[in-house]
């Protein structure tokens, strides 16, 4: 029924680990850049702006779940996710460099509506790639631990990603003779290394462990009546939502931060972050080894509870005191370290117990589900940065801010990311696939692989 290795060769490896620089360099320039370039490249309001990062988002509430069950049907000479990775990278980085190379001094509103246009083929690109992608990640290897290491390894390349962007983006936009220039040299460098992260993460895990081809033969919706009874799914998803939302709102509204309250140039985000990326790529691996310790939910509590007292605490830096934000990047890149790593390395587990109940692996229609809730949360997060902008009465473009924007932006900035951030981490708190219990559902799926268990699906409770 399946080809699996308890211990993955360095090729797949590093190489499906690789294929994370294309996910985290996108992420990390539509979360803290995307914004900042429509207000303060194009002119567009900040509520409109919230607006267009939001609206394509209901497109995906379609693709998402859809390209996990097609991914789970799908057959091929190269597997079931394989191609994908190859198609989504294409499409995803050549929408990329388009959606920075919007007309300049075009009307505002108009400028929007292409905007959105292209932002919905870089989501479907995204969710291509996405989706089949992060599903390899159960397929490669059952062991739970190993698992813990494979996706540390990704979250390691995803920071060094976030760090090339962070670091490159302003390097970019200060070289370039206009601003439009810039933005059009970051389109074009980074939609290039989606494609090459999409090629790299095709060929080297050609001979990848993965799961044999299984017909599928669940309606759309007992696939999501079976996925509501996954408990521990539905719990993480939810966490995941809460804690994404956060860390987009927290990272969007840093620039403004930086340039408002501090009046330092938005090139400093291009020093500030890297401090944070470095920090986490350090952590990465003490994180994933304190996770194998105390198990993976104890450690991410701990991690969410430190991002919330360093995200609490701006208000304090003194005025025009970078050295203070320095000290605060590399608190805020020791917690989001596990922050990242603990609950994508949770998910995996949720396919055995899937599987328990189902009878299926499925891990496409899962990370469909997943990649859903991800994107979702970060597309919320900017839309509450900018409502947080609306409220606060910050006008794009303007040299000077009144002294209750500035005031605003220095204390409450970072308190709803906090909040929301708090909500994650009493979710998370309430999942409890632990590791004994996952050694329990993997006996009980071997029992029933050999032959020596009912094969009637077990309902939840047993898989208790």
């Amino acid at each position: 029924m399946t080809r699996t290795s308890s211990t993955l060769g360095a090729v797949p490896k590093f190489g499906w680990s690789f294929g994370q620089f294309a996910l985290a360099s996108h992420m990390a320039i539509i979360s803290i850049y995307l914004m900042y370039y429509l207000t303060e490249g194009h002119g567009v309001s900040a509520g409109l702006a919230g607006l267009v990062l939001l609206l394509p988002r209901i497109w995906n509430v379609i693709t998402d779940p859809l390209m996990g069950a097609i991914s789970d049907r799908t057959r091929s000479r190269w597997g079931r996710r394989r191609p994908y990775l190859l198609i989504g990278a294409l499409v995803w980085g050549a929408a990329f460099a388009a959606m920075f190379a919007l007309p300049v001094n075009a009307d505002p509103t108009v400028t929007a509506m292409w905007f959105v246009a292209i932002y919905l083929v870089v989501n479907t690109g995204v969710t291509l790639y996405h989706v089949p992608y992060s599903a390899m990640a159960p397929e490669m290897t059952r062991d739970y631990d190993e698992r813990l290491k494979l996706i540390g390894y990704k979250e390691m390349a995803a920071r060094i990603a976030v760090l090339l962007a962070i670091a490159g983006a302003p390097l970019l936009l200060e070289a370039a003779q206009t601003p439009a220039q810039g933005y059009r040299w970051i389109g074009l460098t980074f939609g290039g290394l989606i494609v090459v992260s999409g090629v790299v993460a095709f060929f080297t895990t050609a001979r990848a462990p993965a799961v044999d081809f299984q017909p599928q033969t669940m309606s759309l919706r007992e696939q999501w009546d079976t996925l509501k009874q996954n408990r521990p799914l539905g719990i993480l998803s939810l966490a995941y939502l809460f804690g994404n939302m956060a860390s987009v709102a927290f990272s969007a509204l840093l620039i403004y931060f930086i340039t408002v309250v501090h009046g330092q140039s938005p090139a400093l985000m291009g020093v500030l972050y890297p401090v944070g990326a470095l920090t986490s790529v350090f952590l990465t691996p003490v994180w994933a080894r304190i996770g194998a310790r105390i198990g993976k939910r104890e450690a991410c509590r701990i991690a969410y509870i430190g991002l919330i007292l360093c995200w609490l605490s701006p208000g304090l830096v003194p005025q025009g005191a970078v050295w203070a934000l320095y000290l605060l990047m590399f608190v805020h890149g020791a917690f989001n370290a596990a922050a990242e790593l603990l609950p994508n390395a949770m998910v995996p587990d949720t396919v055995e117990y899937d599987e328990l109940n189902s009878g299926l692996r499925r891990e496409g229609t899962i990370y469909g589900a997943w990649i859903f809730v991800q994107q979702t949360g970060m597309a919320l997060g900017g839309f509450v940065a900018s409502l947080a902008l609306v409220l606060l009465g910050y006008q794009a473009g303007a040299e000077q801010h009144p002294e209750s924007v500035v005031t605003g932006l220095r204390w409450g900035f970072a308190a709803v990311p906090a909040a929301a951030l708090l909500v994650a981490w009493w979710l998370v708190g309430r999942y409890d696939l632990s590791a004994w219990r996952f050694a329990e559902i993997q006996h009980a799926l071997a029992a029933r692989r050999a032959g020596t268990e009912s094969t009637r699906p077990a309902t939840e409770e047993s898989a208790r």
